[in-house]
């Protein structure tokens, strides 16, 4: 008897969750950086589960293939923004309006910039501190402050990466950007309980994506996006604070970020000496190449 009650306690428990889970699931998703990469992916999933979807980007071009493939999939209604979130001003104006207009129920701040190839790396931190942390911090805030004048709360997700915790000192621009995002989704997501919005961080490894390319790893310590969206998708839909992949890398580098300073001092030393040197000879010949172009 004792275990017929606690089979059918834990049936009844199951079939909470999965009534909760389609009750909260989001009907109409943003998405930046929708044209490639993660975002890209991230746009399919969501269509291939019937969802609205507004997508985002700088290249209108490839953004209307993906909004394509986006109807192919299922979703019911696929609109396009050309829009470059450094543009604080455009961006505050779209999502102070359209929020409410378009009835977002999930936002996903996906878009970002690594390397600026044809730039030195003590040149690059204007534009990437530019597009990836003021320009999504404006991104949150519009959304968030939308979400709570419409009074039913929301979902928002931001996009760090692993580099938040810890990096090799060549891409001090893009790894500190990253690593103010994750103290600002963190506290954002404990103010939000206020107002009934969920927020999520995403630090994603080293995902298969043009953003990586550069960098020339070995693919088996690359995730695909396909893969990876999939994983956050799922990890969204439970609410799970920190989504981040491969979970190897997430503790090796969440390690790294918990060590004592001497220490954390002497790993960027040991980065810059081992790792940094490829990384920049990497730029220095993208640079060139950029150059003959002008």
């Amino acid at each position: 008897m004792a275990t017929f009650t606690s089979t059918a306690r834990d049936l009844v428990m199951n079939l909470l969750v999965i009534i909760i889970n389609i009750l909260i699931t989001p009907s109409v998703v943003a998405i930046t950086g929708a044209s490639t990469g993660i975002g890209e992916e991230l746009s399919y999933a969501y269509a291939r589960d019937k969802r609205s979807l507004i997508l985002i980007a700088r290249n209108m071009e490839r953004l209307e293939k993906v909004a394509e493939e986006c109807k192919n999939l299922g979703s019911p209604d696929v609109k396009v923004v050309q829009m470059d979130i450094s543009d604080t001003k455009a961006v505050s104006s779209f999502f102070d309006e359209k929020t409410i207009e378009y009835d977002i129920d999930l936002f996903i701040a996906n878009a970002g910039i690594a390397h600026l190839n044809h730039l030195p790396i003590l040149d690059q931190a204007e534009q990437v501190f530019g597009t990836n942390l003021l320009g999504t911090v404006v991104c949150l805030n519009s959304v968030y402050k939308a979400y709570v004048k419409r009074g039913k709360g929301g979902q928002i997700a931001c996009v760090s990466s692993i580099f938040g915790y810890a990096n090799p000192p060549s891409v001090l621009s893009y790894a500190s950007s990253k690593a103010a995002l994750l103290g600002y989704a963190r506290d954002l997501r404990a103010m939000g309980k206020d107002h009934g919005i969920t927020v999520n961080s995403i630090a994603p490894g080293f995902v298969k994506t043009d953003m990586v390319t550069d960098l020339h790893l070995d693919d088996r310590i690359c995730l695909t996006p396909q893969y990876f969206a999939a994983k956050v998708k799922y990890g969204l839909e439970y609410d799970e604070s920190l989504i981040s992949l491969p979970l190897y890398q997430f503790f090796g580098f969440g390690i790294l970020s918990c060590l004592p300073p001497s220490s954390r001092q002497f790993i960027a030393q040991m980065f810059h000496k081992y790792a940094d040197g490829e990384i920049e000879a990497q730029v220095e010949i993208n640079l060139a190449k950029y150059n003959k172009t002008q």
